[in-house]
């Protein structure tokens, strides 16, 4: 288990770190305009500040610790990212807990029954995969999106760092929130995202973050969700993937602000057929 644990740090770093069935998606407030700018407000974002019935922690259960977010798709699903679960990760060595802002109690707790991944996945593309719940959950699950261009106000939720250790990769202790965070921003044109490592697939990627406030998603952060607030509700756009790599070509830093999630609404032909066959 430790294993898991060192290899998805090293898979975060290296590159970092649906309405499928009958979703009632939560209501949310829409998140401001933006402009290219977007709020000051996960790095430089602030405390949960509204209940998210989708929104997962994802734990090593040996070792009890938050590892990624993950997001609450049908009652016995969820959707993440695939560096989150690969390397020979188990279902027995996964912990999920549910609709809770705190992210070591609170909501409902369940195992893992089964991983997913994208036939084509890895850390740089088509970074995505789904979690087969043990038990099913009443809490109410997010509507998958529509794709959207780019402008387009978001807001994105997560454990991960608020600072970063420094000249080394990770987060010091003080920067491991226990409250989930959010920061609203904006879709960005593809081409803000620049990694020398892994570019960004404009098809089925997508770049956000608030570069001219250095906040954005960062360690932890992971496989967490990109969102779009409609009269509806929430409805869910992304599963975060990775930042940019900064110009010594393998330093991943999320003080720039840009990261670059998972397009989930191009998957979700690959998601229905999953849950339908499970």
């Amino acid at each position: 288990m430790r294993r898991f644990r060192s290899m998805l740090i090293a898979s975060a770093a290296a590159l970092l770190c649906l309405g499928l069935t009958t979703p009632a998606a939560l209501a949310g407030p829409e998140p401001p305009a933006t402009d290219g700018g977007a709020s000051t407000m996960i790095i430089g974002g602030e405390e949960a500040t509204e209940p998210y019935s989708f929104m997962v922690s994802l734990h090593d259960k040996i070792e009890g610790q938050h590892v990624c977010g993950a997001s609450l798709i049908d009652a016995e699903w969820v959707v993440t990212a695939s560096h989150c679960v690969d390397f020979g990760t188990k279902p027995e060595d996964l912990q999920l807990r549910i609709g809770s802002l705190r992210k070591s109690e609170g909501g409902s707790v369940r195992g893992a029954e089964r991983i997913v991944l994208h036939p084509e996945a890895d850390p740089a593309h088509f970074d995505i995969a789904l979690i087969h719940l043990d038990q099913p959950v009443s809490n109410a699950p997010v509507a998958v999106d529509a794709r959207q261009p780019a402008g387009t106000p978001v807001r994105m939720l997560g454990w991960g760092c608020t600072k970063v250790s420094t000249p080394m990769w990770g987060c010091p202790a003080e920067g491991k929130p226990e409250v989930l965070r959010q920061l609203d921003s904006g879709i960005r044109d593809s081409g803000a995202c620049v990694n020398v490592k892994a570019p960004i697939e404009p098809d089925s990627e997508l770049c956000t973050g608030n570069p001219e406030t250095d906040a954005g998603a960062c360690f932890g952060d992971s496989g967490g969700p990109l969102l779009r607030s409609t009269a509806g509700g929430w409805r869910l756009l992304g599963a975060f993937s990775r930042v940019e790599i900064v110009s010594d070509g393998h330093t991943p830093d999320c003080s720039t602000g840009m990261g670059i999630y998972t397009d989930v609404t191009v998957h979700r032909e690959w998601m229905e057929s999953v849950i339908s066959g499970a």
